[in-house]
């Protein structure tokens, strides 16, 4: 085993108001090498049955959904899954559980009132999640030689209300803390009593001298000493991963163990442990950043083992050198005889060896630099990829949680923060990061949840105007779709029903059929130029009337109410209403009394629904104005994302349609201006119009010269 635990409980039946307890689960062998083991230290202040059923909830419930978690089976194939993002999951799932069970077992509890720590021990790493006064105690050494430290790596959630009208209840375990226990280390896990009645070097004493099971014992028999009625909960983690030893408890009588502490006060502790500084930042950072201490000593004692200046020295002595007989020949009897008879001859074959291994060793000493500079390079690459996954695992997991509670907001909040992130990161990067493109298209699909956006991968084809026309409007009457082709003066109608089509045509269109406007029993209004084209859908005949347009007019839209059409002139800024009267449409009345800034207006919309004929004017920003009887209102639509980008066309009907080609999207708002949905599609290239049919909730949307069908 890697870790040794062992749990401190005094005095807790003792506890008048409310219940505690600690649970540290056993898990099968193979269950326990997969996931870890699971504990919970928690202390509930409320009335002391329904203390008990919270206590008894939580473990219960956090134990079923962790070690029964289907993802705990996917750990092995999938590599990027973590412990902690499963444990994270599960914590989520258990806020939400717990929620529920107050709810129905109709239990108050105040924010203030739980205190609890929940962990999994996996391997030598620790992941854990606080709430409340509970304190998590690193015991560790700087090096070997020093003594132990203490430090609280514990960190309470600030916690947000949620729950229901009567329920005012924190939301547990909102982050994790997660890291590698150093080697030799310990974490005590206490509620703050036990915190406060012993002190930091007392604890350490205690600790570090005795195994986690006689430590255990021992701060039971000095507390119950200190005080019999207070509620003490601890729970000891030793990490001894470099090595194991017999626990037995009865080794650790009160006595014996008060001797151990006394004889050992003035010794240093004998244990082999690698120096924890490094160890205690790891747990302590967040994760994926990159140990440049780590890759810079690593340098440096490759260096220091390859040291190639030490043999180059060495070979070019022994070409150089005279022989060692030589240096023994005194001086003062040194002649050319004795000279020429003691000298060796130099063997060139020999310097020509000593010469190309010299050059070998300076070609492999290069070779390895380079090798080595290489793996370093690679080392710090990965952990740079490393960082960026655990960074886009965490936003996203992040957001999961946020969506698990409906909460749109904060989960828009979290991506837009990702979106930035992911900006930011080298082209050529992101495609060395693992599992880049399916943490995208799970960001993809949690930014279409938070903004409302259903996008629809195949839309049904409901007419095919590609053999007929190039239709720039449609409308839809009776189940039937009229497409208008100014280039042709012609309309062409296709039945839904049966596919059948028809070319409606007539010598009195003059040239446009543009902004076509529905008026009562099926007729269609189109402006022409100088003239109101109408066709009867019924018996599909057109007829033409003029239309007086004074010097300086631009008409860019019609739109018809109780009979009378409207048009909007963008160079006065002025909307006009037109009546037929002995068969033209004489000069328009002006029915706005407030300015309106029509140079930027797309199009505008009049509510035929009710008795109160709104109307409401799209412009190029994806501003909408709102006027009623000529004067404008206040009117603010939700922004959404992403932004418009010069929508053309709205409609109101029930709700508020709009538009937006540039995003290939349809956009719902109700009349009070707040986003319902978004509808977006790859094939809705070259959108030029739309019709919608609230009655079987379909939209209708003219794609080139195709009109899809959009279910509601």
């Amino acid at each position: 085993m890697y870790t040794k635990i062992a749990p401190i409980t005094i005095n807790t039946e003792k506890k008048a108001n409310g219940a505690a307890k600690i649970f540290i689960a056993d898990p099968a062998p193979s269950q326990e090498q997969l996931a870890g083991k699971l504990f919970i230290l928690i202390e509930v202040e409320a009335k002391k049955s329904d203390a008990n059923k919270i206590i008894d909830f939580v473990i219960s419930d956090i134990n079923t959904n962790y070690y029964q978690n289907d993802k705990l089976l996917l750990r092995e194939k999938i590599e990027a899954l973590k412990i902690e993002n499963i444990f994270e999951t599960v914590l989520v799932k258990t806020n939400k559980n717990l929620i529920d069970f107050l709810s129905n077992e109709r239990i108050a509890l105040s924010p203030r009132s739980i205190n609890a720590t929940i962990g999994i021990i996996f391997n030598s790493e620790l992941h854990f999640s606080n709430i409340g006064t509970n304190q998590a105690l690193l015991l560790y050494k700087e090096d070997s030689d020093s003594s132990y430290k203490m430090i609280n790596v514990e960190k309470s959630e600030d916690t947000k209300e949620i729950g229901g009208d009567n329920l005012s209840f924190k939301k547990l375990f909102s982050s994790i803390i997660s890291g590698e226990m150093p080697s030799k280390s310990y974490f005590l896990f206490a509620n703050e009593a036990l915190a406060e009645y012993l002190f930091n070097q007392e604890l350490i004493e205690i600790i570090t001298k005795l195994a986690p099971l006689g430590a255990a014992e021992q701060i039971k028999n000095t507390l119950v000493k200190i005080n019999s009625y207070i509620p003490f909960l601890g729970l000891i983690i030793k990490n001894n991963i470099n090595g194991d030893e017999a626990e037995n408890i009865t080794q650790y009588r009160q006595t014996e163990a008060s001797q151990i502490i006394s004889n050992s006060r003035n010794e240093q502790p004998s244990l082999d442990l690698k120096s924890t500084e490094e160890k205690t930042a790891q747990i302590l950072a967040p994760s994926g950043g990159v140990n440049t201490k780590k890759v810079s000593n690593f340098c440096a004692r490759a260096l220091r083992a390859l040291n190639p200046f030490r043999l180059i020295g060495r070979l070019f002595k022994k070409i150089f050198r005279r022989d060692s007989s030589l240096a023994n020949i005194s001086t003062t009897t040194l002649d050319r005889t004795a000279l020429s008879s003691e000298t060796p001859r130099s063997s060139k074959r020999g310097r020509k060896i000593l010469i190309f291994i010299l050059i070998l060793a300076l070609v492999l000493f290069l070779a390895n630099m380079v090798y080595q500079r290489t793996k370093v390079m690679k080392t710090e690459e990965r952990q740079e990829n490393k960082s960026y996954e655990d960074y886009i695992s965490q936003k996203i997991n992040q957001a999961e949680s946020y969506r698990l509670y409906e909460d749109k907001k904060s989960t828009k909040e979290i991506l837009t923060e990702l979106q930035t992130y992911l900006d930011n990161i080298p082209t050529e990067k992101k495609d060395k990061i693992e599992g880049y493109q399916e943490w995208l298209n799970k960001f993809e699909e949690l930014m279409s949840w938070a903004q409302n956006i259903t996008k629809v991968e195949q839309l049904k084809v409901a007419a095919d105007f590609s053999d007929l026309a190039s239709p720039e409007s449609i409308m839809l009457v009776d189940g039937k779709i009229f497409g208008a082709d100014s280039s042709k003066k012609t309309i062409y109608r296709i039945s839904l029903k049966d596919n059948l089509n028809s070319v409606i045509s007539s010598d009195q269109i003059k040239s446009n059929l543009k902004y076509p406007a529905l008026g009562p029993n099926g007729l269609i209004y189109y402006l022409g130029e100088g003239q109101i084209i109408t066709l009867n859908t019924k018996d599909e005949k057109i007829s033409a009337n003029k239309m007086v347009i004074t010097e300086g007019q631009d008409i860019i839209d019609l739109d018809n109410y109780n009979g009378k059409l409207y048009a909007l002139d963008k160079a006065k800024n002025q909307l006009y209403r037109y009546s037929l009267t002995n068969d033209e449409y004489p000069q328009g009345e002006a029915r706005l009394k407030t300015k309106l800034e029509a140079a930027d207006v797309n199009s505008f919309a009049i509510d035929n629904t009710g008795t109160q004929s709104d109307i409401y004017f799209l412009k190029a920003s994806g501003e909408v104005k709102k006027f009623y009887d000529g004067s404008e209102k206040t009117f603010t639509l939700d922004i959404i994302e992403p932004k418009f980008s010069n929508p053309t066309i709205i409609k109101v009907l029930n709700d508020i349609y709009i538009l937006d080609p540039a995003n290939k999207r349809l956009a719902v708002f109700n009349k009070n201006g707040k986003a319902i949905k978004q509808y977006q599609s790859d094939q809705l290239n070259d959108l030029k119009d739309f019709s919608i049919n609230e009655k079987d909730k379909k939209a209708y949307l003219l794609a080139g010269n195709v009109v899809y069908e959009l279910p509601l």
